[in-house]
């Protein structure tokens, strides 16, 4: 009887260790794009967005990620330019489409560099104002 109880307590253990580490490991934090809705029957939340193919992603895509997830206080790591995100961020795709929107979007950035300014956060200002440039550069060459 004991020899079944450790067995099934041992069994719970490798299986909640397991779900863990499933978890917590990084993987790669890809764009994401929504889809257009046209009619299709959708059994899942994620089924309304897709990864982004490496031509639909802004080329400072990475560098301006990065201060969005500063911004939300998620952890990652980069390696080689790629950033890792825990996974069980990235199981939340309308979260991670939400970083996607906020790191190509340069009104975000404005209005973050506005609340600094209001707040007195002169230090992130300067990266701010940067990132902003990339932005205007960026619509000057497509013109």
């Amino acid at each position: 009887m004991k020899k079944k109880l450790f067995i099934a307590v041992a069994g719970l253990a490798l299986l909640f260790a397991g779900y863990y580490y499933w978890q917590n490991r990084y993987v790669e934090l890809r764009p994401i794009i929504a889809i257009e809705y046209d009619r299709q029957i959708i059994l899942f939340d994620n089924s309304y967005f897709r990864f982004a193919e490496p031509n639909e992603i802004p080329p400072n895509f990475y560098k301006h990620l990065k201060f969005v997830l500063d911004c939300s206080r998620i952890d990652y790591i980069e390696k080689n330019g790629i950033i890792y995100v825990r996974n069980k961020f990235f199981d939340d795709m309308e979260l991670a489409w939400n970083f996607t929107n906020r790191a190509s979007s340069a009104k975000f950035f404005k209005m973050k560099k506005e609340m600094d300014s209001i707040n007195g956060d002169t230090e992130r200002l300067k990266e701010l104002e940067n990132i902003i440039q990339d932005f205007n550069t960026k619509r000057r060459v497509i013109k």
